[in-house]
């Protein structure tokens, strides 16, 4: 590791100024080209201040020979379907194999009653949490996906009504105003937000056609294609231009029902998605969705639990951004 001795012979000054420049002295007369020489070299030699490199061994002694728990509250179908939840998973199993965490599952299925909190430094739910007794015997918690977004527990969510309106907006610059939903379901009877998310955005636009809303009890590909077979058996000048799909499993479903029924994607029914899953790149036609980066977003989890055991006692709520990846799913209405 570059020493400040190192650099002060390279720039050929005292190891004085050079402590000075990189500490950003403002007393310190020096000109420009000086001040930007040391930069430059430190920056080269790749040099981190001896704070910073304490920092990073007090975090690092943090997280050695922690052990977490991880449960998911959902069913593993969604992981042979979707890989949302698959994606979340990884994120968080990478980053506790990068501090040297180890991590322990303890469920993965929301119907497994199984407890073995014993010896937990901390706990990270994904999905939605049904019963929060089931989790207070270890501290700290930290939700992913929670739609609940309980206040007791650090949560890391999505702006569901950012990412909807992303996706509700590019329908109507696309010029379509007869909009449809098909969504899902929650085992816990709380209504998804994407739903709740589109429901508020078309009514404030005065769009809103309540018999334009297709649920499922899920959100996988058997669960797209029955609410698409559901549409299909409206009139065809009664069916909406274009959809809004909660999930891309979903999509792939509904998109394999319209083409069954001789419906062209987008050519008479226009889809956007959420989720971005690999999948959704490869399918025919390749699928308009919102990213969610669901990878940051166990990553997260792991670094606010660690955050917490290192004496943060307040609780954060980490929202993650999203973005609408334009493919081929969705075109302009004439």
């Amino acid at each position: 590791m570059a020493t400040i001795k190192e650099i002060a012979e390279k720039a050929n000054v005292s190891t004085a100024t050079v402590s000075r420049v990189l500490n950003h002295d403002k007393s310190l007369s020096v000109t420009d080209d000086t001040r930007e020489r040391i930069i430059s070299i430190a920056n080269q030699l790749n040099y981190v201040p001896v704070r910073k490199r304490q920092t990073e061994r007090n975090q690092v002694s943090v997280a050695i020979n922690r052990i977490l728990g991880l449960e998911m509250w959902y069913a593993p179908e969604y992981e042979w379907e979707d890989t949302y939840f698959l994606s979340i998973r990884k994120g968080i199993e990478q980053e506790c194999t990068e501090r040297g965490i180890t991590l322990r599952k303890l469920k993965h299925d929301w119907r497994d009653k199984r407890e073995d909190y014993e010896d937990l430094d901390g706990l990270i739910v994904i999905g939605a949490l049904e019963d929060e007794t089931k989790v207070d015997k270890v501290s700290p918690v930290v939700l992913v996906n929670d739609s609940t977004e309980n206040p007791k527990y650090d949560n890391v969510v999505l702006d569901y009504e950012k990412a909807t309106e992303q996706a509700i907006e590019y329908l109507l610059m696309l010029g379509h105003t007869n909009i449809g939903f098909i969504g899902g379901m929650h085992q816990s009877g709380e209504v998804d937000l994407r739903q709740r998310a589109f429901e508020s955005i078309l009514q404030r636009k005065g769009l809103l056609k309540e018999k334009d809303i297709f649920l499922s009890s899920r959100f996988l590909v058997s669960d797209g294609y029955k609410c698409m077979k559901e549409l299909i058996q409206k009139e065809e000048e009664e069916r909406p231009t274009a959809l809004f799909v909660a999930s891309d499993a979903m999509a792939i479903g509904a998109i394999r029902a319209a083409h069954e029924a001789g419906m062209k994607v987008p050519d008479d029914i226009s889809i956007v998605s959420f989720n971005d899953v690999e999948m959704a790149a490869f399918t025919q036609p390749a699928i308009t969705t919102v990213k969610v980066y669901t990878e940051e977003m166990g990553r997260t989890a792991v670094k606010l639990v660690l955050d917490q055991i290192n004496g943060r006692t307040i609780p954060i709520k980490a929202v993650l951004p999203t973005n609408l990846v334009i493919r081929e799913s969705a075109k302009e209405y004439r």
